[in-house]
């Protein structure tokens, strides 16, 4: 890679646009590139190298430059991935913003968020660990909303903390199933998202 987009790259989480591009290449260098697969699109006009794994950093600076704002807020999933919760492989990218996505890929919430339930993670803005853990068992499926709650638990996230973030969720969308995972959640269990989980809470009623 060339020394200028390298800089850029770096700054950047690893990623690119594709003007940026156009600043040390031409579009030929580029199309060879990308059809090599050297490069990889990850949202409409930003690319990474394929050596570069997509962490959650990458990916949200990727949706960021892809939508042209200055800024977004990793949610849910994704911020989940950043806090080192479990959560299940191949998500979607998750954010917090105003612009809608066109990637099935990306995800786009408009949820209202209070500063105090922000944190800088990794470089990235996300929703605290609190808020997060409550997101994603409000609206995830049972066995891996309960096996986010019980890593939160083993990370040191008391439930009294979850409890009082979820009044602040009351009326919406898995408030009841969140209230009854967070009773339901074992700080013993190593959860693989799979067996146990699923035994666990077959019996559960849907909220």
């Amino acid at each position: 890679m060339r020394p200028g987009l390298e800089e850029v790259r770096d700054k950047q989480f690893g990623v690119f646009t594709s003007w940026q591009v156009l600043c040390e290449y031409t579009r030929a260098e580029m199309r060879t590139l990308l059809d090599r697969g050297e490069w990889v699109r990850v949202f409409r006009g930003v690319f990474r190298e394929s050596t570069t794994p997509p962490s959650a950093q990458l990916r949200v600076e990727a949706a960021r430059l892809s939508m042209g704002v200055p800024t977004l807020i990793a949610a849910y999933h994704t911020a989940a991935e950043l806090h080192g919760l479990v959560i299940p492989p191949s998500q979607p990218t998750h954010v917090l913003g105003r612009q809608d996505s066109r990637s099935c890929r990306l995800v786009v919430h408009r949820d209202r968020i209070d500063k105090a339930e922000l944190e800088l993670t990794h470089g990235i803005a996300a929703t605290n660990p609190t808020r997060t853990t409550i997101d994603v068992a409000r609206t995830a499926p049972r066995p891996e909303a309960l096996a986010t709650l019980e890593s939160a638990l083993r990370l040191g996230i008391p439930r009294t903390a979850l409890t009082t973030e979820l009044q602040r969720h009351h009326r919406r969308r898995g408030y009841t199933q969140a209230a009854e995972l967070i009773s339901l959640a074992d700080t013993r269990a190593q959860s693989t998202l799979r067996t146990r989980l699923s035994c666990s809470v077959a019996a559960l009623p849907e909220s």
